[in-house]
């Protein structure tokens, strides 16, 4: 695989402002009192937690099953290597960002050129939530299995773009946009023919987690039950918008939860980029994001919308592709600084997204 040196230095200089960022506001936030006070443990606040149990000790807790099982199993792989669950975690992280990041501007490279290929990078490196791709979340390894899809998907090696998205659907529940994504550029393209039939296998990874839920809790598709621990359940889509604007009206300014109007914001982002993406970019980069912004829509709440955007990568395309300067330093602006004051919260143990 080749690595680009200009990338080497963004992934360089991103993972300096992380790490100074998280330091800061490890040592100078007071601290949630929610997580043991240990700069590397903070590195698995909230879901990192989680991701470590199961990776440790399997589901011990049925709402855990809302977390997908590959991340947490490659964990409890690579900790038969180094003897350490955190290390491991961190390490699949960085590993998969880092190669990710490299697929990535080779495959913008080719459909707009190197200058588009090194903004997009830079767009998605300081994203507000990009410090995600390093701690003990799934974004990581999601981000880098999601776009090796795309990339053998361009180069129209179907068979290992089936096997890599098998594997994103065993990540996360999004990854099934991967997957009708997929189908559905190869359906038009294609059709369906003795060549390409084991495309059908694509979602084997999700389907593989359906049986082993089945199996445990009778119910396949118990992971959308288990997200009621976090107060997510289905409801018509878009009643995200509605419960957000009407928490923001009825409370007015004095009582406005800041956080809840950047969900809002970054929602309006999400789905506003991603109709866009139809106009300025492949049809199965425009089905995947719009796909992945719908679903967490089905949901009554526009938490964590920030950090569900991360993985869209067509999104951040779409930003470099702006042409106007100053909505180009906008953004930029915008991104670093959410990006430094989001990282120091989760450092110090604060929900961030």
């Amino acid at each position: 695989m080749k690595l680009y040196s200009n990338i080497n230095y963004f992934f360089v200089i991103w993972l300096a402002v992380i790490l100074l960022s998280f330091y800061l506001g490890f040592s100078t936030l007071p601290h949630s009192g929610k997580f043991d006070n240990n700069f590397w443990a903070s590195f698995s606040n909230w879901d990192g937690g989680h991701y470590l149990g199961i990776a440790k000790e399997g589901y011990s807790e049925k709402f855990q099953y809302a977390f997908f099982p590959l991340y947490s199993l490659v964990i409890k792989l690579l900790n038969l290597l180094i003897q350490n669950y955190l290390a491991a975690a961190i390490l699949i992280s960085l590993i998969s960002t880092f190669l990710g990041l490299h697929i990535l501007y080779k495959l913008v490279a080719a459909d707009f050129g190197r200058k588009i290929a090194g903004k997009t990078a830079l767009a998605f490196l300081f994203f507000p939530t990009s410090f995600f791709l390093l701690v003990v979340y799934s974004e990581g390894l999601f981000f880098f299995l999601t776009v090796l899809t795309f990339y053998f998907l361009r180069q129209n090696k179907l068979f290992w773009a089936t096997v890599i998205v098998a594997l994103v659907s065993a990540t996360r529940l999004v990854g099934l946009a991967v997957v009708v994504a997929l189908w559905i550029d190869v359906l038009t393209r294609q059709g369906l023919n003795r060549k390409n039939w084991y495309i059908l296998f694509a979602p084997l990874g999700f389907i593989a987690y359906s049986i082993f839920l089945y199996n445990q809790t009778g119910d396949p598709f118990y992971f959308i039950t288990a997200e009621n621990y976090w107060q997510r359940s289905l409801t018509t889509p878009g009643a995200g918008f509605w419960e957000t604007l009407k928490s923001i009206i009825n409370g007015g300014l004095p009582a406005l939860n800041f956080k809840v109007f950047l969900d809002l914001i970054f929602a309006i982002f999400g789905v506003g980029f991603a109709i866009r993406a139809f106009r300025f970019l492949a049809p199965s980069f425009a089905i995947y994001s719009l796909l992945s912004v719908s679903i967490p829509l089905f949901t009554p709440t526009l938490s964590s919308m920030p950090r569900f955007l991360l993985p869209v990568f067509p999104l951040f395309i779409l930003v470099a592709l702006i042409k106007n300067s100053y909505l180009q330093l906008a953004f930029q602006m915008f991104f670093l600084m959410w990006l430094g004051i989001f990282t120091a919260l989760f450092a110090a143990g604060y929900w961030v997204s």
